[in-house]
């Protein structure tokens, strides 16, 4: 997979702006800080994680990662 460094930074950018924070979701999902950061990334793909990450920016996860949902 490509990662995308420039939009995971942007995703955290939003995030922040939001108050919340990449741990925060991996807490509520009860799985590793680094999983989550990885499919933010691009590295890795999870359906509950970038739907987790989209809910909370109000956007669907085809909005944030174009490329995965062609």
């Amino acid at each position: 997979m490509q990662v995308d460094i420039a939009n995971h930074d942007a995703i955290k950018r939003d995030l922040r702006a939001a108050g919340i924070k990449l741990v925060d979701i991996a807490a509520e999902l009860r799985c590793p800080p680094s999983l989550v950061t990885m499919v933010s990334q691009g590295r890795r793909r999870s359906q509950e994680i970038e739907l987790a990450i989209a809910s909370r920016l109000d956007r669907s996860p085809a909005e944030l990662w174009p490329d995965r949902y062609k």
